[in-house]
């Protein structure tokens, strides 16, 4: 009697441990299904927040990734790009975002050489002069778009430190050449601060109508360099950069106001040119052709050029994002 009770004692044991077993296994792949969950979830909003900051809705881009944390503390990319778009929102936060980037990927292998960027980047987010209001990230309006992409490498560090910048038109050979140059600087000038200059001693840019542009076909050429001289002991130099007109053409006022308006763009710091025939950086002025019927039926071509005005939003969405970042920076896909 006492071997069965002893026995069935041990088969109740066994039954009991297997229960045990199977709930701990239930239990376990639940747990790494709900993950697996988290961070498929995670991932779909991290998407949901790259295709929000290609439109340029950083706000929205910002909120996105931080729902894909909390979804996955453990991704990393999104700590990352949060960063790179708060930059579009609040110098400050931006900060504070690569801060807790630097704490996720801390002991990450694979980010050490992004860390490392990130640190040298942070420094110089510290360093940079405050924004004026014009350039500042709330006036970017995200449906117009922009093309930091294709000039961010060439413009990188090209961007004033001090503002406003001073500007020279010099004296041009004509008079219309002249009131285009002058409206082309009212029109910047709304829109960047800049200060206009009688001489040019102390000018940071510069017209130069002395020396014609007219190879390669281009209109107009603008170029820095740095005049050093010596203070005390020191030797010290500051940026000018200096704008060259092709003089071989009897431009129109409207014509010079649309040239000189393209090479103000890249002196104030766009050195590239966009890929939209709309914005005044595009890199060329546009031939266009209409036909009309002459007497007699015979078709005869008119050509005229296709001018921008001033800089589309778009122009000044890509000055604004290139004056608020650090440097060269791309989110991780």
């Amino acid at each position: 009697m006492a071997i069965k009770f002893e026995h069935e004692v041990k088969k109740k044991i066994r039954i009991g441990a297997i229960s045990v077993f199977s709930l701990a296994l239930v239990a376990s792949l639940t747990a790494v299904m709900a993950l697996a969950g988290d961070r498929e979830t995670a991932r779909r909003l991290y998407s949901e927040g790259n295709s929000l900051f290609d439109e340029g809705r950083f706000t929205e881009a910002v909120a996105s990734y931080d729902r894909s944390i909390v979804e996955d503390p453990k991704l990393i990319e999104a700590y990352y790009n949060r960063a790179v778009a708060t930059e579009m929102i609040d110098r400050a936060k931006a900060l504070e975002a690569w801060q807790r980037f630097l704490d996720a990927a801390a002991d990450s292998n694979q980010f050490r050489w992004d860390v490392a960027r990130v640190k040298a980047r942070v420094q110089i987010l510290r360093g940079k002069p405050p924004v004026p209001a014009g350039l500042e990230p709330a006036r970017y309006v995200a449906a117009a778009g922009d093309y930091y992409r294709v000039v961010a490498l060439t413009s990188e560090g090209e961007q004033w430190s001090e503002l406003p910048v001073k500007v020279y038109l010099g004296s041009a050979p004509q008079v219309k050449w002249q009131q285009g140059a002058r409206e082309a600087y009212d029109i910047w000038g709304a829109m960047f601060p800049m200060q206009f200059l009688a001489t040019p001693e102390k000018a940071d840019i510069r017209i130069d109508w002395s020396a014609s542009v007219s190879e390669d076909e281009r209109v107009g050429e603008e170029s820095d360099w740095v005049r050093v001289r010596r203070i005390g002991d020191q030797l010290t130099g500051r940026r000018v950069a200096t704008i060259r007109l092709d003089l071989s053409r009897n431009w129109s006022k409207d014509e010079m106001r649309a040239i000189i308006l393209h090479e103000l763009g890249h002196a104030l710091g766009i050195k590239g040119h966009s890929d939209s025939k709309k914005d005044i950086m595009y890199w060329q002025m546009q031939e266009q052709t209409r036909r009309f019927q002459a007497p007699g039926g015979i078709p005869l071509p008119i050509f005229w050029r296709s001018l921008v005005k001033e800089p589309s939003q778009r122009d000044m969405n890509t000055l604004i994002r290139l004056y608020n970042s650090a440097g060269t920076i791309a989110r991780f896909d």
